[in-house]
């Protein structure tokens, strides 16, 4: 994509004042930056401005690579396409999956568990033998390959034990998260990892998981902050004669009348 993308600047490059770094900001960061505001915005109450520039801004975002020079940045693009290229199947195979079940309640039809397995499945072969050939740094999109299944093995069997140990209430639910560890480290072991790279993917994931809690505890902390200086709650006065003699008629004429309601 970045070798197209050059062709396709070249009378870009040529505008008076248009540089490399401008280019990226305007075509790139600050729609980046939109997209993000936009997605918060529409997630409250975001008014009909952001239902176009949200879209807009994300488009922009996607076609970085043709619009923006060759950089770290457009790198980083192209392996967002392999994210979405690889994640899209994914997801939906896990959401057909999941709304396949014996709940009535938002069930989809009968061609909801196979065509799941069927998605899910395309999606884990395409993780592990498919690179896109659009991506500049080959290094790049092997790492992040690497990173996504230590750390979903790591976090399938954290759970796994979290379940089984501390919540009794949900020890028969929590075979599927050791069958996503097992499964995670079974693709690891098939993908392959470099020595070099092992290092480098363990340190991230470690990273991850320390910045996880590291903000989980932040968090915490901020609430009990908060708490701490509330006020002490004031004490209602006693129910006088006349509130007990109301609800003692609202009670009677609740037991004679079936639950009708009061005024």
């Amino acid at each position: 994509m970045s070798r197209f993308a050059g062709r396709v600047l070249v009378p870009l490059a040529k505008v008076p004042g248009m540089e490399p770094a401008l280019m990226a900001a305007l075509l790139l960061w600050l729609p980046a930056l939109l997209a993000v505001f936009g997605c918060f915005n529409l997630l409250g109450r975001g008014g009909s401005m952001w239902k176009v520039l949200t879209p807009l801004s994300v488009l922009l975002v996607l076609l970085a690579p043709f619009t923006v020079p060759a950089s770290g940045s457009t790198i980083a693009v192209e392996l967002l396409w392999g994210v979405v290229l690889l994640g899209a199947p994914l997801l939906l195979g896990l959401l057909l999956l999941v709304f396949s079940g014996d709940v009535p309640v938002g069930r989809v039809q009968g061609w909801g568990l196979p065509g799941g397995l069927a998605l899910v499945t395309l999606a884990l072969g395409m993780l592990v033998a498919w690179t896109p050939a659009f991506v500049g740094d080959v290094t790049l999109w092997d790492r992040f390959v690497l990173v996504l299944l230590g750390s979903c093995a790591s976090l399938c069997a954290s759970f796994f034990v979290l379940h089984r140990l501390f919540v009794s209430r949900r020890r028969s639910r929590s075979w599927p998260m050791l069958f996503g560890a097992v499964l995670a480290t079974a693709l690891l072991f098939v993908h392959g990892v470099e020595g070099q790279a092992g290092a480098l993917v363990v340190g991230e994931i470690a990273g991850i998981f320390l910045g996880s809690g590291l903000a989980l505890l932040l968090g915490v902390m901020v609430v009990w902050s908060f708490e701490r200086n509330l006020p002490e709650p004031e004490s209602l006065p006693p129910p006088s004669d006349h509130d007990l003699e109301r609800a003692a008629a609202i009670v009677a004429r609740r037991l004679h009348h079936g639950g009708a309601s009061d005024e």
